[in-house]
Formats: C-alpha cells, sequence, structure tokens
C-alpha cells in the first residue's frame, strides 16, 4: 500500500492548470477588462508562492548537484527552443542574457533555492529569519531586478523554507479543520483578493519581479504592500490545502506529471498568442475567458501524457549526469556494506512540480532510500549504562554468541545467576540443537555520548 500523500499531487494539478489558464488569459492583455482581470487577480495572487511552498516540502539536499543541475539543464534547453519557436510565429523573443525568458524564471530560481536546501537544514531558524527579512525587505535593493531571477528567488523564498520546515505540518493542520473553518479561512483569503481587484493594485506587484524603485513608492508602502502580498498568498495557499482530499484521481495524476505540463505548456500558449492577442476586439469578455479555460482544460490534460514526463526526466538526468561524470572521482565513495543511495523521486530535479512516474515510485516505495550521510537524522537518546533500559529504535550491527551457562557481569560489576534461553524450551526444528547452548546478544554501534546526542 503506497504512503504516498495524493494532496500535494492534487495541489500541483490544480496549480499547474492556474499556471496554464493564466499565461492563455495574459495574451489577451486581461487587467483592464473587469471580466478577465478577476481571475488573473486571483490566480497570481497565489499561485507560484504556493507551487515553491510545495517545492519546500519536497526539496532534499542528497544529491544536491544533479538536483540543481537539472533545473539548469532544463532551463538551457527550453530558452534556445522558446526563441525559435516564437520567431517560427514571428513573435519578438526579447531576448535577454541574463534575464531568463517569461516562465523559465522558475527553473532558474528553484537552481537557487535548492542551494539553500542544506544551510536551512543546518541553521533552520537562521535561514527562516533571513528568508523573510529578505522576502519582506529585498525590494529596497536596487540590485535586486529581473536580472538572473533575483527579485523573485528573494520574494518568493520564505514559501521555500516555510514549505521545507513546516510544511507537512500545514498541510496537516489545514486539512484537519472543521468545515466552518475552512468556509472562514476562504471567506478571509478571497476578500484580501477582493481588495486587488476592486483598488486595482498594480498587478506587477503580484509577479514579485521588480523592487521598488520601479514602482516610485516609498519604503514603507513598499514593505507594506510587499506584506500584503504575501499575507493574501498565505491565505489562499491555506484555503486550498484546507479543501483537498487524499485522492489518486485525474488531478492527482496531472500533478504527478506536471513538470511536463510546466515546461512545455509556453510552446502552446506562444503558438496560440497571433489568436488571442486580438480575441476581445472581436469577442465579448465573457466569451474570450470560456475559450481560454476551455483550452486551459484540454492542453492541461494533453501535456500530463506520461510519455512526455518520462521524456524530460530522462534528459534532466542524463545531461545532467554526463556533466557531473568528469566529477565523479571527488565525490565520497560509500561502503560496499551499504547499498546504493536510491533517490525515492519526491524530490529529484523539477520534482516540486511532478514526481516520478508509477512504476519508479512503487520501486522506490518498495525499497526506501537510506538517510543521507551528510544530513543523518538526529541521534537518538539512549539511556545511560547501568539503567536495564533498552535503547528505542537502537540499530543492531552484529551480534555475539555466548555460551548460555556463562554468567555475564551486570553494570555493577556482579556475575549474573545462569539465564536459561528461551530456545531451549522451543520447538522450532529448524534451531537445531545448538539453539540451547547458545544465546545471542545485541551489540549497539556507535552509541553517541551525551554531548553528541543533543
Amino acid at each position: 500500500m503506497s504512503s504516498r500523500d495524493y494532496r500535494l499531487d492534487r495541489a500541483k494539478g490544480i496549480l499547474i492548470f492556474a499556471v496554464v489558464l493564466g499565461h492563455l488569459l495574459a495574451r489577451t492583455s486581461p487587467w483592464e477588462s473587469p471580466v478577465l482581470g478577476a481571475p488573473m487577480y486571483l490566480i497570481y495572487s497565489f499561485h507560484m508562492p504556493a507551487f515553491v511552498f510545495l517545492a519546500g516540502i519536497t526539496a532534499k539536499s542528497n544529491r544536491l548537484p544533479e538536483r540543481v543541475l537539472t533545473f539548469l539543464v532544463l532551463l538551457a534547453a527550453v530558452l534556445p527552443l522558446m526563441w525559435v519557436w516564437m520567431w517560427a510565429f514571428g513573435l519578438d523573443p526579447d531576448y535577454s542574457l541574463l534575464t531568463p525568458f517569461w516562465y523559465t524564471w522558475f527553473l532558474l530560481s528553484m537552481a537557487w533555492w535548492m542551494i539553500t536546501v542544506p544551510f536551512i537544514e543546518r541553521f533552520p531558524r537562521t535561514m527562516l529569519v533571513a528568508s523573510l527579512g529578505m522576502g519582506i525587505f529585498g525590494g529596497i535593493l536596487p540590485i535586486l531586478d529581473t536580472e538572473l531571477s533575483a527579485a523573485r528567488t528573494m520574494a518568493f523564498w520564505p514559501f521555500f523554507v516555510i514549505g521545507k520546515l513546516y510544511g507537512k505540518q500545514i498541510i496537516d493542520w489545514a486539512g484537519n479543520l472543521a468545515i466552518w473553518q475552512k468556509l472562514g479561512l476562504s471567506c478571509a483569503a478571497l476578500a484580501t483578493v477582493g481588495y486587488f481587484y476592486v483598488d486595482q493594485v498594480d498587478h506587477h506587484w503580484l509577479y514579485g519581479s521588480l523592487n521598488f524603485a520601479h514602482f516610485a513608492v516609498s519604503v514603507p508602502e513598499g514593505v507594506g504592500l510587499r506584506l500584503i502580498m504575501d499575507i493574501a498568498a498565505v491565505l489562499m495557499t491555506l484555503a486550498l490545502l484546507s479543501w483537498l482530499s487524499d485522492r489518486n484521481d485525474f488531478i492527482a495524476t496531472i500533478g504527478k506529471h506536471s513538470l511536463a505540463v510546466y515546461v512545455l505548456h509556453g510552446f502552446v500558449v506562444r503558438g496560440l498568442q497571433p489568436v488571442l492577442d486580438g480575441s476581445r476586439d472581436v469577442l465579448p469578455d465573457a466569451v474570450v475567458f470560456i475559450i481560454c479555460l476551455a483550452l486551459a482544460l484540454v492542453w492541461t490534460g494533453v501535456l500530463s501524457w506520461t510519455p512526455f514526463e518520462r521524456a524530460l526526466r530522462w534528459y534532466g538526468s542524463t545531461a545532467s549526469g554526463l556533466i557531473l561524470k568528469p566529477f565523479s572521482m571527488l565525490r565520497p565513495k560509500s561502503r560496499s556494506a551499504q547499498p546504493a543511495a536510491a533517490d525515492d523521486g519526491s524530490s529529484l530535479g523539477p520534482d516540486v512540480l511532478g514526481d516520478r512516474v508509477e512504476e519508479s515510485e512503487q520501486l522506490a516505495s518498495e525499497h526506501p532510500a537510506p538517510e543521507s550521510l551528510a544530513h543523518p537524522a538526529p541521534f537518538e537518546h539512549y539511556p545511560l549504562p547501568g539503567s536495564h533500559q533498552v535503547p528505542q529504535n537502537a540499530a543492531y550491527g552484529s551480534t555475539q554468541e555466548v555460551p548460555a551457562g556463562s554468567a555475564q557481569p551486570t553494570a555493577q560489576g556482579t556475575p549474573q545467576p545462569e539465564t536459561r534461553n528461551v530456545a531451549e524450551n522451543s520447538a522450532t526444528p529448524h534451531l537445531g540443537e545448538s539453539a540451547g547452548r547458545y544465546r545471542r546478544l545485541p551489540v549497539y554501534l556507535s552509541t553517541p555520548s551525551d554531548d553528541e546526542s543533543r
């Protein structure tokens, strides 16, 4: 039975559909329309912060070079293909060497965020405070802009750190809310987004890609608006998570394959751009919205086809493996007795958008990966010698055979009386006659000192 949390998959499925719909609507110049502006404010108020939050939940620090390189090789492949694709349709790709084009900013930002994962694991409180400070006050710095996706990386970084540290607890908390609490949370979230819509707040604030200087606002005003944006994103994300059920359905399948949807949908949207650009001149805004909604539903389903996902993951893992192959000699060699670290598919490369296909997922669940040697699990608190308590979850590395009749010293140094082996009276035939002569004593390996276990 799989222990997979399908709430994460269903959340990713809903969010990737919102990404496709938002990008289709964006081709119609929607922000000036009362009809199209409402769904745009709703989508852009939280869909990427929520994705970044989910990214933090599945982020891991083991095999970090492969994970970071997977995002970079996807970015390096998508950019030239997108430029050629747009030239073929007579569109201006707006080329810039340092600025990721359009939706590819997320791939570069994910590489930056993944680099911070070991520091988040080592210094959780410090990194949480640092991310909150950069997310809220980072717009003050003039160097944070669209170049290298710096502004967005800092603006959405708190969601990644919070997801990494508290994501699973937050999802459980939101899912256990009562119905009236979910309704109240949803109303509060919609009211916050409604403020943006009614007040016609500059929608560029929702992108998180520009510093305060671009909006010609004072520092207190910029910090206040950034804080309100973050609160709206938090409320909308919690409202979404609260209504999700742990069910493996078509939405969950889309979420598992959302990497392919994210990478490939840009080509579909740009291919439809010549048609969508002038749609509002000949059709009512409500009809344009219905058309975009239908296109988003169809293409989200088509692009979530399993072969697309497999092909992208094969390319990402193969390309990153070839790049790192010359440096394989620098990696520490694992002990021969220890099996090679298997990846469970929860955060390899861009698995924040979609996990491995079902076959890989089932294999990983049957053969779970050992803890990373670089980041082992915290030591359990072992009892003091002489307390006669058996350590909980102790690892038995070996056993020693001792004659059953021999006395064993106690913690006080006095010999124990002979302990009759249970195996002597056992009727189990395969133990043989020697079962009563020997009994196995566990030998605890690598028991930490008091200082190490703190």
